[in-house]
């Protein structure tokens, strides 16, 4: 992955959001109140509106604000809403952008309350090269240091990179992980997100092979340096494998878990995988709604976070 000049996105992003219609379709009565647990973050790749599901640490939705700026015509052609994490250390999670043209990262800014406030650019751009075979894969903490980094997956060698941040912005190095997926695991596994999924407090990653439905991890070490690779204790079957999308990570049960997120792109159904630290899933009951036909065509399921 190389280095270069950034531009900001600037004139990119419009502000000014008309009232969000995500078209949902209610499966149960929601109930509760937000606490501490994790939102869904969902991007319209028609209108650029992004817009939030809140839910109440039960899976139950309770609401779904849009953000206060939407990526207008030119961003939404170009940019590709890539992750979430807390870019300036505020506590606050923030939205990563990526464009897929032009290699420049970018942030949205938000103030806890779906507010954006800027959008600065990170020091570093994914130039030509990097741009055509490396893709933006995910957000975490790889060097211990208590700030987000961002996952870089090569999908025509396997390599597995990282840049690292210093809280501001600045891109300080881009050390590769120990291991990288070779061939056969490049042909068919998919690195579709990151997590705790062994409880001793670093990031590690998650892969789904995309032809058997097996989902696996990397345990990371908080160095980049990976300890094992072992399986969650489910697989997606052959049904699960051709409709459903793993779509993000968080803890959806508020008991301090990674869990995993999952999106039907047929039936619009958004469903859990809940893990309890050791890999084994002990669960999968959905949320509260579904998104619709109309919505199920133009939102896409693009992260999760805090957004309440």
């Amino acid at each position: 992955m190389e280095a270069g000049l950034f531009r900001r996105l600037g004139a990119l992003v419009a502000a000014g959001l008309a009232a969000l219609a995500l078209n949902v379709v209610a499966t149960s009565a929601p109930a509760g109140a937000v606490g501490n647990t994790t939102d869904v973050l969902w991007h319209n790749t028609t209108t650029g509106e992004v817009g939030t599901w809140l839910l109440d640490g039960n899976r139950n939705v309770i609401a779904n604000p849009p953000l206060s700026w939407r990526c207008g015509p030119e961003c939404n052609r170009d940019w590709k809403l890539s992750g979430a994490g807390d870019f300036n250390g505020d506590g606050n999670t923030d939205l990563l952008w990526h464009n897929v043209t032009t290699g420049e990262v970018g942030t949205w800014l938000l103030d806890g309350s779906r507010n954006v406030t800027g959008n600065p650019a990170l020091s570093w751009r994914c130039g030509p090269e990097c741009n055509r075979d490396w893709k933006l894969s995910g957000t975490g903490d790889f060097n211990r240091d208590g700030k987000t980094d961002l996952l870089w997956h090569n999908t025509t060698t396997g390599e597995v990179g990282t840049w690292l941040l210093d809280g501001r912005f600045n891109v300080t190095a881009n050390p590769p992980l120990s291991w990288r997926c070779g061939p056969e695991c490049n042909r068919d596994w998919k690195l579709s997100g990151t997590g705790d999924f062994n409880g001793d407090g670093n990031t590690d990653l998650l892969w789904h092979n995309v032809t058997t439905g097996e989902v696996g991890t990397w345990l990371l070490d908080g160095s980049r340096n990976v300890t094992g690779n072992p399986a969650l204790s489910w697989r997606c079957g052959p049904e699960c494998n051709r409709d459903w999308k793993l779509s993000g990570t968080g803890d959806f049960n508020a008991d301090g878990r990674t869990d995993l997120l999952w999106h039907n792109k047929v039936s619009g159904e958004v469903g859990t995988w809940l893990l309890d630290g050791n890999r084994n899933v002990t669960g999968n009951p959905p949320l509260s709604w579904r998104c619709g036909p109309e919505c199920n065509r133009d939102w896409k399921l693009s992260g999760t976070g805090r957004f309440g």
